[in-house]
């Protein structure tokens, strides 16, 4: 049986993302606790944050012949920091990092952003090659961003980006890009630069919200006692409660 699995992750908790990238990576923890208790030797992910990065719903499966509540009990119960909060079982050729699209949020202070944020982040919409706002890794850098939408919360604004794929670091750059230029209504065409932009927002401020695939149903499988258990981390981390509140949904 492949399981999809849907979790979240306080990134500052981690070392990064990948197996190997520290002694506490978010792949790492997993892959342990999956060998330790029998379940299984590997995960397939369909997002890899850099570090620092939180998530509310990233992805990945795993293939296994127990119960999806028996895994994500487990799961849930041995791994502090992270959130594994619905599943679906899927096809056993089912690659979770084809979506139909993601979405993240970049969280910044009111004071950091200017009048004109809307009209610089609107730049960025539909197709682009967007090679002078991105860590080249070989892919090609045309890229679609859907939608990019701005609200606010108390002393907080939130940009938050929809698309189907995006490319490495490419919000924290967009994000340093349109902060700069949101205090001046001359605004020049990003996509007119020379040059790789210099400027690269903190990975702290930067959650993955949803890994969305329209044609699966997800079962809710958060305990109560996980609920419980995020509630009180949720309360203790006051430097982080802006950030953290994005997790609210999954504990009420």
């Amino acid at each position: 049986m492949r399981l999809l699995i849907k979790f979240g992750y306080f990134g500052w908790q981690f070392t990064g993302f990948q197996r190997g990238n520290g002694h506490n990576s978010v792949e790492d923890c997993i892959l342990r606790v999956l060998h330790r208790e029998k379940i299984s030797e590997n995960i397939q992910c369909a997002a890899r944050t850099d570090r620092g990065v939180s998530a509310v719903s990233n992805a990945f499966v795993v293939d296994t012949d127990r119960k999806p509540s028996m895994v994500l009990g487990i799961l849930n119960g041995k791994i502090p920091g992270m959130v594994f909060h619905s599943y679906a079982i899927v096809g056993e050729n089912f690659n979770p990092r084809y979506c139909d699209y993601k979405t993240y949020r970049y969280l910044v202070q009111k004071g950091e952003a200017g009048p004109f944020l809307r009209m610089a982040l609107s730049a960025f919409r539909g197709q682009h090659d967007f090679r002078n706002f991105c860590r080249m890794d070989g892919r090609n850098p045309v890229r679609t961003i859907s939608s990019i939408s701005i609200g606010s919360r108390g002393n907080m604004i939130y940009i938050d980006y929809k698309a189907r794929s995006f490319l490495w670091n490419q919000i924290r750059y967009i994000t340093a890009y349109a902060l700069e230029q949101s205090f001046s209504e001359n605004q020049q065409d990003p996509f007119s630069l020379d040059e790789k932009y210099p400027k690269l927002m903190e990975p702290e401020g930067l959650i993955l919200k949803d890994m969305v695939y329209g044609e699966i149903d997800f079962t809710d499988g958060i305990s109560l006692s996980k609920k419980k258990q995020f509630r009180s981390m949720l309360s203790q981390q006051n430097l982080r409660t802006d950030v953290m509140e994005n997790f609210t949904s999954l504990t009420k």
